[in-house]
């Protein structure tokens, strides 16, 4: 059987490109912003039609909420359209995108250290419409050294399955994978 002519359905390849994802962390690791453009590649339409996304970590011990990265579908017009291919110039693209940089600019207190649940907390809905989020949806994670990642997402217009929900909620958790 000839491979081309295997039936591939949408969620195959969404599984195949998001799978892929772990590859280009590891071999661009060096990369400053990383974070970003794994934030970024998991928003655009082809991957899950995210209409505004934040990723925040909290650090407890630190006493710090820290905004890491912000997706808007309207800045992607600041970078290239495909974003590995040169990916040491994202950054820089990215410099006139402004939702991007005023969730770089967040820093708050520590919502673990305050002992809000980040599994279940209307807290993080709330810091969502803050950051400009009009109908905030989130995933939490543990992360190495006691920190925690949060994932504050909008949906676009396409709706998305329940397994494709899914499947964001586990790879979200490779941004903490990316140096900040």
């Amino acid at each position: 059987m000839n491979d081309k002519n295997i039936f591939v359905s949408d969620d195959h390849k969404l599984a195949n490109h998001v799978s892929g994802l772990l590859a280009k962390v590891l071999q661009y690791h060096d990369v400053d912003g990383l974070h970003d453009m794994v934030l970024h590649e998991l928003c655009h339409d082809k991957v899950f039609g995210i209409k505004k996304a934040t990723y925040l970590v909290d650090n407890p011990d630190f006493d710090h909420l820290l905004g890491v990265s912000g997706f808007c579908q309207k800045d992607c017009c600041h970078h290239k359209h495909d974003l590995w291919e040169t990916p040491h110039t994202f950054s820089k693209d990215m410099s006139k995108a402004q939702f991007h940089n005023d969730v770089k600019k967040f820093l708050k207190n520590s919502l673990k250290r305050k002992d809000i649940d980040l599994n279940s907390s209307s807290d993080i809905k709330e810091l969502g419409v803050g950051l400009g989020i009009e109908k905030p949806e989130f995933f939490t994670w543990n992360m190495k050294h006691g920190n925690h990642g949060i994932l504050i997402f909008e949906k676009g217009e396409k709706p998305i399955c329940d397994w494709r929900i899914s499947m964001l909620s586990n790879i979200s958790a490779l941004l903490g994978f990316c140096g900040i």
